[in-house]
């Protein structure tokens, strides 16, 4: 046998042991796949969380914003600036809109100050049993008859007039009002402290929910927690400081 025999027949040994079958490879890509199937929705669900959140701090900033412009039209003051628990809310909401860009004005029903049909009819929030808790329970609060706004990046907000004199008592604090957001309107997962996020309106400021004593985060806001505290409504709070 020749040299260059004797070297390619080298090669092709050291090929076979090095190489894979075709039965290998299937089961590498076999054993790939399953990975991926695995990890990809954690990836996603990950970067997904992380977009709401931040999300989540614009919207408040944008709103704070809104809120203080409203209360400057109103000496500095929201007491008595929007008289009426029903027609406060309609009142206030109209205020918000001509402070936010925004793409849909839904009206509340006349119970609630309101001309319309109310912001789930309007198509402005979700059905009664549409939103859920973090702890994965259907959401007790009926906001569908209440005023909204779509905003124009589709953000649905829901407004409730609590307190003309603003002196309702939430934590440390008292309020005149509250909001609720759905940062990506109707689309999953529709739940607090995922998607849905609050703040209350106080006489002169706004505050996110799970401050100053109210919703504490240590009890409202835990992922993966089944308990009937975890309402998800502390984490408003929570997620502005991460």
């Amino acid at each position: 046998m020749s040299f260059i025999a004797k070297m390619q027949q080298s090669k092709n040994k050291i090929i076979r042991r090095l190489g894979f079958t075709l039965a290998e490879t299937l089961i590498v890509i076999a054993i790939i796949g399953i990975i991926a199937s695995i990890v990809t929705p954690m990836l996603f669900g990950t970067t997904n969380d992380a977009e709401l959140k931040a999300k989540w701090k614009k919207e408040y900033a944008d709103l704070s914003q809104a809120t203080m412009m409203i209360i400057a039209d109103n000496g500095g003051s929201l007491v008595g600036a929007f008289p009426g628990v029903t027609a406060g809310s309609e009142d206030l909401k109209n205020a918000y809109a001509e402070k936010l860009n925004i793409i849909k004005n839904c009206s509340g029903t006349s119970a609630r100050g309101g001309s319309g049909t109310g912001a789930t009819a309007e198509g402005c929030w979700h059905e009664t049993e549409g939103f859920y808790r973090l702890n994965g329970e259907v959401n007790p609060d009926d906001m569908s008859t209440y005023p909204g706004l779509i905003l124009n990046n589709g953000t649905f907000i829901v407004i409730k007039n609590n307190s003309s004199s603003c002196s309702e008592l939430i934590g440390d604090y008292t309020k005149c009002a509250k909001l609720t957001v759905d940062l990506n309107g109707l689309k999953k997962p529709n739940t607090w402290g995922k998607d849905i996020f609050g703040l209350n309106v106080t006489a002169t400021s706004a505050v996110a929910k799970g401050a100053q004593g109210a919703y504490d985060p240590a009890i409202t806001c835990i992922e993966g927690s089944t308990e009937t505290t975890n309402s998800g409504k502390g984490c408003s709070a929570k997620y502005l400081y991460e």
